[in-house]
């Protein structure tokens, strides 16, 4: 979302918005070092001087992406152009597997030929490549079949997308054996119908974290095949995120040392 910046439009202060918006943090197996890489943009308006106010229909946009090191607790900007995450759940920060960075994305628009794919970040040296995804594996892709949320994971070692089409109340899910091959994407199972899910809102560990009908929040195990009530009402889930994280024996304080 874009943050905006009051500003004094008799002054010499430009007035802009910037935004930031995290795709994805790691750990850089090279430099033994925690980073974040960040898409950020900034919007500078243009007064209007007729109505004293400034004007955010003509603006001017720079983005680019930076990346975090906990280690030198600093930014540094990346020269390069990578797809930003396109997918429409909400979720931006994508996940982490062995040393690299993923997120989802659509190329295209609704008037041309549009392709969901992967996009993969190497921490240790700054570049980046994407996986295509079929059109059968990414069924959101598809306006007609009704899909209304979509999630990676990391499920057993690989790189997971779990899809839901609300009409037919299923899950399907599909993992990558190899990245850069669009051919190697391999429908595991799919699950439902569960009549009772209203909206899904994350993964994690193994599990579809989703509110139900009767406004509680669950999770559907993939392991057992269960559902569980968690003791937390849902409210709106739109706004629920998913985070896993994991206990590291290395002091995130002492990094530098």
């Amino acid at each position: 979302m874009f943050q905006p910046f009051a500003a004094d439009v008799n002054s010499d202060v430009i007035n802009f918005h910037s935004s930031r918006d995290v795709h994805g943090f790691g750990y850089d197996m090279r430099t033994h070092d925690f980073k974040v890489i960040s898409h950020v943009s900034f919007r500078a308006p243009r007064l209007n001087p007729r109505k004293g106010f400034v004007a955010l229909g003509d603006t001017s946009i720079e983005r680019f992406w930076e990346i975090y090191s906990l280690r030198s607790n600093s930014w540094r900007k990346l020269d390069v152009v990578m797809p930003t995450t396109t997918y429409g759940n909400g979720i931006t920060m994508g996940v982490y597997l062995n040393g690299l960075c993923h997120w989802g994305c659509i190329i295209g628009h609704f008037h041309s030929k549009r392709e969901s794919n992967l996009v993969s970040f190497d921490l240790s040296n700054d570049v980046f490549f994407t996986t295509p995804i079929p059109m059968d594996i990414d069924r959101c892709i598809n306006v007609d079949n009704k899909c209304s949320w979509r999630d990676l994971a990391v499920l057993n070692g690989s790189i997971a997308l779990i899809t839901y089409q609300e009409q037919m109340a299923t899950f399907n899910i599909s993992i990558l054996s190899e990245l850069t091959v669009k051919e190697s994407w391999i429908k595991l199972f799919i699950v439902g119908p569960l009549s009772c899910v209203e909206r899904p809102f994350g993964v994690g560990k193994g599990k579809i974290f989703f509110k139900k009908k009767v406004k509680k929040l669950a999770w559907f195990d993939l392991s057992t095949q269960m559902i569980e009530d968690l003791d937390v009402k849902g409210g709106d889930s739109r706004g629920y995120r998913i985070v896993v994280y994991k206990e590291n024996l290395l002091p995130i304080g002492g990094i530098n040392k």
